[in-house]
């Protein structure tokens, strides 16, 4: 890896934005009895992010509809996404770059790149979760699922879920540091209570009914599919889209890898001392940046393997065992499913589990807004950030100046969207189904940039190459069924 005077490394990766810097790859964390903090980390962060629209929405509405025999395709969603995150980790610990810097780096180049993924973050940018979260709030409040009736007054709930959501992102230091906080209180409270009415008010034979769909691919039932529904589900189970980029910004704050010498983006208030460079750093490859390399590669499989897929599995089990156990073969129109579901628990156990469920869903839904306006607005932060000459001469410190800007326009975007389509499935299906582009699209490009930009030794193993091609194949396959099926 040649090296100038200046200590900058000499790449055809630097042809479009600054050279990397040179660094000494940091050693990584050791797992002991007494250090399980270890373990908190952008697995259990997106973990907690991804019990959100799929699992609360698309699970509840299969499972109702078609039983368990389907779970199949969540599972080679979550399986992928598992492959695809940590293709794109490897590049933010070498580099202590994101993975989209990195798309950016390769031709055709930036401008090409803006162009392209500003269409495929299109779905990001619809607040479905803001708009969904009211729903169980609103029918808590009514006693019953709100109807066209009360079309408004889910609007102006939506409008006070999607403005809170960015009141965490404003405190805590690093802008990290508070969504991983609301994360795990998220998870720790959405788990507590799914478990405890699962163990204790669902039968076994549903148990085994979902748990064995998780393995019956290429099982299907046999009455008509709307294969729109199976496509955001898939989706949706896990991250989906763009936002699994969000994996290499997260490593990079969280400190992971080359990212302790990089930076982090600091929050409005209590982020004075926190910077970000403008340019990543590499280490050069010897037999102890080898070493010290395959403990970070362990650290990210017990992220990804025992941490973000364990939680999204349980994330999308639970919400779809309580849908087959007591509103099964029902037909469920719009966002309907959840609030059926409470209305059955409540009927079998007691009203009080009306209004527990509702305010779970509405604990599931809303402080996944916080990490969607999070994860949209960094990532055109750090492309700004590292590939425009207007913000090079800003302090690492003076990053927020443009975090904020951008996060201040999606703000206004969002209050414009909830306004135009207030329908929440609406808004649910949409984003679903056009983030499977964005996942095929990012697969690629995430395999590209590892056969191009890592040194030989530190590229992913060959089955972990292929994975990427698979990856392109099922979320394009998917979506193209469900485009078909439409055009029909």
């Amino acid at each position: 890896m040649p090296v100038d005077e200046s200590g900058e490394v000499r790449s055809g990766a630097s042809r479009y934005f600054p050279r990397w810097q040179r660094a000494d790859l940091p050693a990584a964390p050791v797992l002991s009895p007494g250090q399980w903090k270890i373990l908190i980390g952008p697995g259990l962060l997106f973990a907690g992010s991804a019990i959100g629209g799929g699992e609360w929405l698309f699970g509840p509405i299969v499972t109702a509809q078609y039983g368990g025999q389907l779970m199949w395709i969540a599972m080679i969603s979550i399986v992928l996404q598992v492959s695809h995150n940590l293709c794109m980790m490897r590049y933010t610990l070498y580099t202590g770059e994101p993975i989209m810097v990195g798309f950016f780096r390769l031709f055709p180049g930036p401008r090409f790149w803006v162009f392209a993924y500003l269409i495929l973050d299109l779905p990001g940018i619809f607040p479905y979760l803001a708009s969904n979260a009211a729903v169980p709030l609103v029918a808590a409040f009514l006693g019953h699922l709100p109807g066209p009736e009360h079309e408004s007054l889910l609007r102006w709930v939506s409008y006070g879920i999607f403005v809170a959501a960015f009141l965490p992102l404003i405190f805590g230091g690093k802008v990290y540091n508070m969504v991983e906080k609301v994360m795990v209180v998220k998870i720790v409270l959405v788990l507590s209570y799914l478990g405890f009415v699962c163990i204790v008010l669902v039968s076994w034979e549903t148990w085994a009914a979902v748990f064995t769909g998780f393995v019956r691919v290429g099982s299907f039932p046999e009455k008509e599919i709307d294969w729109a529904t199976l496509a955001a589900f898939a989706a949706i189970a896990g991250i989906g889209g763009i936002s699994n980029t969000g994996f290499s910004n997260y490593a990079r704050d969280k400190g992971w890898g080359m990212g302790p010498l990089v930076g982090a983006i600091p929050s409005m208030i209590g982020g004075k001392k926190i910077e970000l460079a403008h340019v990543g750093k590499v280490f050069p490859v010897n037999a102890g940046s080898l070493r010290r390399w395959k403990g970070w590669m362990r650290h990210l499989l017990r992220d990804q393997v025992c941490i973000w897929a364990v939680g999204c599995v349980m994330g999308m089990a639970l919400p779809s065992m309580l849908s087959l156990e007591y509103i099964a073969g029902t037909e469920v129109q719009g966002h309907a499913a959840a609030a059926m579901t409470a209305r059955g628990i409540a009927d079998r156990s007691g009203e009080v589990f009306w209004f527990l469920t509702l305010l779970c869903g509405f604990i599931v839904l809303s402080p996944g807004q916080i990490s969607e306006a999070d994860n949209l607005v960094r990532r055109w932060t750090e492309l700004i950030w590292t590939g425009s000459k207007h913000t090079r001469h800003l302090r690492g410190n003076q990053v927020k100046y443009v975090y904020y800007t951008i996060m201040g326009l999606y703000f206004c975007w969002g209050l414009i969207a909830l306004r135009l389509t207030p329908n929440p499935l609406f808004l649910a299906v949409l984003t679903g189904s056009l983030r499977n582009l964005g996942m095929s699209a990012s697969a690629l490009h995430a395999l590209v940039v590892n056969r191009k930009l890592l040194p030989r030794e530190l590229r992913p193993p060959m089955f972990m190459q292929l994975s990427q091609v698979a990856c392109f194949v099922f979320f394009l396959g998917i979506s193209v069924i469900a485009f078909y099926q439409q055009l029909r």
